[in-house]
């Protein structure tokens, strides 16, 4: 029996479909889908339809869990399927559920949520084969650093890993597998 394998991504919903993020982005969803995982999003515009995008391209199966607290309950045009939750506690809890690995792509408040929450619930996780999370771009350089020297102990920084690009993250994800 084959294990379902989910890539949750968590980033922000720009309108920027020129934007080098929203380019990766579909380029990732692609890789996820050809590395054998279903994906699993907040199911809006922007980071989350350029992933959900990519996994289209490749035949793959895009989940967007919106939420009626947030706003729309309509996915963007990309998903397979689409999750619609009353409370946005029920949205990330079906993000973060039973997922092998986390895409953090560029975004803002909502993203940096949704990411401490999945760290917080990662780093209480004792088992064997924990969750890996991977963000994307350097940008992420200086938070994380700061984060690292001041509130992250350093027992936890394996926890998470800073990719500079696409290119990165595709070596990692084929040593991975």
């Amino acid at each position: 029996m084959k294990t379902i394998k989910y890539a949750t991504l968590f980033g922000g919903a720009g309108k920027n479909q020129e934007s080098i993020e929203y380019k990766e982005t579909i380029l990732i969803g692609s890789l996820l889908t050809k590395n054998g995982y279903i994906i699993k999003n907040g199911g809006y515009g922007g980071m989350m339809e350029a992933v959900s995008k990519g996994a289209s391209i490749e035949g793959g199966k895009a989940i967007g869990i919106t939420c009626k607290q947030v706003g729309s309950e309509k996915g963007n045009k990309f998903l397979s399927e689409t999750v619609v939750t009353k409370k946005l506690y029920e949205r990330l809890e079906l993000l973060i559920q039973e997922t092998s690995i986390f895409i953090v792509q560029k975004g803002g408040i909502g993203t940096l949520s949704e990411v401490f929450l999945t760290l917080d619930i990662i780093r209480k996780d004792k088992s064997v084969h924990r969750p890996k999370v991977f963000f994307i771009g350097d940008f992420w350089n200086n938070i994380i650093e700061v984060l690292k020297s001041t509130i992250i102990p350093e027992y936890e920084h394996h926890l998470f890993k800073v990719v500079k690009d696409f290119e990165e993250f595709n070596e990692l994800i084929s040593q991975e597998e």
